[in-house]
């Protein structure tokens, strides 16, 4: 079972369209590599989830874990993800609530990984490709527009 904590919800796509779903492969060396909810990249045919400082890659595919990954310490698995050629828009905890305010909407910003939980930090703009669209400062989290590929 992964560690991090699952965080992220769909709130639709950034072109109101339906997200796309597919079943991408998972590398073996751990069990239960991604949990539902968790954020993944999908690189060279498989899905891992985001670690720390992630998300700041342009270009790259990105998409939300709708399953739990069936990947073992020995065999690769499988892992559905939802994302959106146009942007998925998730919503997840931030970093730091204190930091939301006007002038962080439409900032690129990276995830945080502490203590197991993803969050969306909204105070790394260095090389962040996570598109802040919204955001709740009562409860301390953003909506993000997640890219897949060159959004």
């Amino acid at each position: 079972m992964s560690a991090i904590t699952r965080t992220f919800k769909c709130k639709g796509t950034l072109d109101g369209s339906e997200p796309m779903h597919r079943t991408f492969n998972v590398a073996s060396g751990s069990a239960q590599s991604i949990d539902a909810g968790e954020l993944v990249m999908i690189a060279n045919g498989y899905a891992a989830v985001v670690a720390n400082g992630g998300c700041a890659t342009a270009g790259a595919l990105y998409g939300l874990a709708t399953s739990n990954s069936t990947d073992t310490v020995a065999a690769d698995g499988k892992v559905d993800v939802m994302y959106s050629p146009a942007g998925l828009i998730v919503e997840g905890a931030v970093t730091t609530g204190t930091n939301l305010a006007a002038g962080v909407l439409f900032d690129k910003v990276t995830l945080d990984v502490t203590s197991t939980v993803q969050t969306i930090d909204e105070n790394d703009t260095t090389n962040g490709v996570l598109l802040i669209w919204d955001y709740d400062a009562d409860a301390d989290t953003a909506q993000v527009v997640v890219p897949f590929g060159n959004v």
